[in-house]
Parts: structure tokens; sequence; C-alpha cells
């Protein structure tokens, strides 16, 4: 979203916020590696939030510092990609998230799910929604990847620390679907496992191209969400790989799609989901067609971000 709006002239700073250090160096290392096309200038928080035109939120510890530090007469966004206080058990956390929707800036959705959740939740609608997207640029079939024997295995994200991900409940399903299957090699990324009952693949973190060879060389990914969906379920379907996700309304909402397999949040019924879908026999001819659908990738999502920011700043002289 930031190189949408610097690819429209817009002159952009990053800012982080630590109250216990304002070194930014050390995060703009790693920042600079990992988006080596976005050009934004990168500043602590503590340092003022001076000169600037327009600031977007991106999570609600963000939206909390920009109504703390930012002026009121500069245009406040909140661009929202999950309904976070559903991250925490009701208390303090949960409230301090929930009290985030409520400063008055103008909110961006990301996908259809935040809308209704705002909506039962708070009464709130938000100002405007952008398509949750796919980079199909990293993430796409790649002919010729199976070799003689094909596709096999499945794939897992560990995230054993953000509950919402499911970790245990993966686990179990994992355990239980190498009872039904033992012939099929399960590959977890993400967090090292272990204390598991069965053998295991561990490939640790992966970079984005090596694990679209990954989804390219399984049949199934087994990716759990109770809140907004994740990343996963798309990049696995642009690299023809079938996607098993437990039944919930949040994703179901956002991802309406004929190839992905919904299972009831049950290690037992995610199992045999994953049994069956890796128990097909067509399985590069079903790959091809997965990956030949098409999916709105991050571009749309981008155009629509920077067509709004613009359009709330219209009057202003400059970027920012």
């Amino acid at each position: 979203m930031v190189r949408a709006l610097e690819q429209r002239g817009h002159p952009c700073i990053l800012f982080l916020y630590d109250r216990n250090d304002d070194d930014v160096s050390r995060h703009e290392a790693v920042i600079r590696h990992h988006w080596p096309t976005m050009d934004a200038e990168i500043r602590s928080a503590t340092q003022g939030m001076d000169g600037i035109d327009a600031v977007v939120a991106s999570s609600w510890p963000t939206a909390h510092v920009i109504a703390a530090r930012a002026h009121r007469s500069i245009h406040r966004f909140y661009f929202i990609q999950d309904f976070e206080p559903y991250f925490y058990p009701r208390g303090a956390l949960y409230t301090l998230a929930e009290n985030s929707y409520r400063f008055g800036f103008a909110t961006i959705a990301l996908g259809d799910m935040i809308g209704g959740v705002l909506k039962a939740e708070l009464g709130l609608i938000p100002e405007a929604t952008v398509p949750f997207g796919c980079d199909t640029d990293i993430y796409h079939l790649v002919q010729g990847q199976h070799g003689r024997h094909g596709r096999s295995g499945v794939v897992f994200y560990a995230k054993r620390s953000v509950d919402r991900r499911g970790y245990v409940i993966a686990k179990m399903a994992l355990e239980e679907f190498h009872t039904l299957r033992p012939d099929q090699e399960i590959h977890v990324y993400g967090d090292k496992t272990s204390g598991w009952s069965i053998p295991v693949t561990n490939h640790g973190n992966l970079s984005p191209q090596q694990l679209n060879e990954l989804y390219n060389q399984t049949v199934a990914g087994l990716a759990i969400s109770f809140t907004n969906i994740s990343l996963v379920p798309g990049e696995l379907l642009a690299a023809g790989n079938v996607p098993v996700l437990n039944e919930s309304p949040f994703s179901s909402e956002e991802l309406q799609n004929p190839d992905v397999v919904w299972a009831p949040a049950s290690p037992r019924r995610l199992a045999a989901a994953l049994a069956g879908v890796v128990g097909a026999t067509d399985l590069d001819e079903r790959a091809q067609r997965i990956a030949q659908r098409p999916r709105t990738d991050w571009s749309q999502s981008q155009a629509a971000f920077a067509d709004i920011v613009e359009s709330h700043c219209t009057g202003n002289s400059g970027g920012g």
C-alpha cells in the first residue's frame, strides 16, 4: 500500500514507535532488506509526526499512537486488516483494541469480513473496503515442478504463539491424518515444532520463493483461522494446492472459491478432509484447474487504497 502511494508521486514516511527506544536503525535494515522497492523514509514516532498531510494506522496499537501524537488537522486513516479485539480474551487488551475503532479516523477495511464484524460488534461501518489480494507474481503454478511422481504430501504453517491460527487443533488434526495416510509426508514451516507423536519435516522460515516451491510439491495445505482469513489460502490456490480450512463465517465470507475444502474445526474432521484431498486420482490435472482460475492480485487493492487516500486529501498541497 505504501508503494502504491509512492508510485503516484507521494513521498511517504514509515513511523515506528517504541516508547523505550527511538533508534530505528535496526528495524530499518530489516525493512530495506525485505521491501527493497519501497523508498519511504523511516522515522521514530517519538520524534514527532510533523510535516505530513495524512497518516495511516495499520493496527490497534498504532491507532493509539496516532490518537496521542498526530495533530488533528491532518487526515487520519485506519487500515483495518482484522477485528483485533478477537486476538485477546475479554479484558484490558480487548478493550484497548476495541476502543481504537472509536477514534473517528477514516476507516479502510481489508476484505468484506471487517465490515460485518464492526457493524455487529460496535454498530460501525467502514468508510471504504479494498479487496483481499494475493501475490500472484510469486505464488503461481511451476510447470514441471512435480517430476515423474507428481505431487505428494501436505503442508502447514505453524504459528504457535498466535492462537487464532489454531496451532493446537492443527497439530492434533495432522497427527490424526498420519494415522489415516502414513504414506503422506507432512511439511511444517514457520515456527519449529517439537513434541509431536508423528514424523514431520520442519522447514522453519522460508522465503516466499521457497514457499511457492513447497506449495507446488504438495497436494493440500491446512490453514486454520478464527478471525479474518490469512494470506495462506490464496497463495496455496495460486500454486495449484488445495486449502483445507476450518468452517468459519469470517473466512467463508471472504473466500468464496469452489476449490477450497471446508471442514468443522475438529481434528478428526480436518484430518478426514485432508485424507480425501490427497486420495484423489487427478492431482496434477486438478492443480492446473485450480491455478488457472482468475484471482485478485494486490495491484487492485493498492489502486483502491491509493484512490481512497487521495480522495480524502484532495485540496492539500504536496504529498505526505
